[in-house]
């Protein structure tokens, strides 16, 4: 439901929009894909609003070739989900397709990471490594993600000093995320399941190659 909600926002944000506009919209496309509700308020983050990362929400205007964050989630059978998709109206500049780029390696990173006897520390450790050695450690000062059930954040948390082995049927995000103070942000999150041997499945499948994210 979630992934449907994402294509569909493809197709209805434009320039001239502003972020309150788009975030009243999310509920209804999650009710009309079949869920019971928003699993949290949604979050709409374009430009340089999009370098905080929890931004209350406003409503500033979409513009020609801007770069918004995009953190939404329903709800199923009392459970919850959670996914960002980062989007970009035109053309992003060369400097945002390179942090893009990293993002998603490092979101790739650490559903990689989640292998029999990985612990949350351990995922943390594989998606952080990858901004790091990109130059871009100081611009990524959250945790990686967060457990997700009944509850949108709850254990197991995929964050430094959580050495504790994660066990099948964990679900938790994977957020990864570069926030440039004054400029813009960069999220990609999927939700990962561990499997009975010990091994991870994404659960989300928008895609997140730039071209797919870019809105023309």
């Amino acid at each position: 439901m979630a992934d449907a909600v994402v294509m569909k926002l493809l197709d209805f944000i434009r320039p001239g929009m502003n972020e309150r506009q788009i975030a009243r919209m999310i509920p209804e496309f999650f009710e009309e894909a079949g869920s019971l509700g928003t699993s949290f308020n949604p979050i709409v983050a374009s430009g340089p609003n999009g370098s905080m990362p929890h931004y209350g929400g406003g409503r500033r205007v979409i513009e020609e070739n801007d770069v918004m964050i995009l953190d939404l989630g329903g709800r199923h059978r009392s459970y919850c989900s959670d996914t960002s998709r980062t989007f970009f109206t035109g053309n992003p500049t060369d400097e945002q397709r390179k942090v893009y780029e990293i993002v998603r390696q490092a979101q790739a990173a650490g559903e990689a990471a989640v292998q029999p006897g990985a612990t949350g520390q351990d995922v943390d450790r594989a998606a952080r490594k990858v901004i790091v050695d990109a130059g871009y450690g100081e611009f990524f000062f959250n945790r990686v993600g967060h457990g997700i059930g009944l509850a949108v954040h709850e254990s197991p948390y995929i964050i430094e000093g959580n050495d504790k082995p994660l066990e099948p049927g964990n679900v938790f995000s994977v957020e990864p995320g570069i926030y440039l103070p004054g400029e813009f942000g960069i999220r990609i999150e999927n939700l990962v399941a561990v499997r009975p041997d010990g091994t991870g499945e994404a659960l989300n499948h928008s895609p997140t190659d730039i071209e797919s994210v870019c809105i023309r």
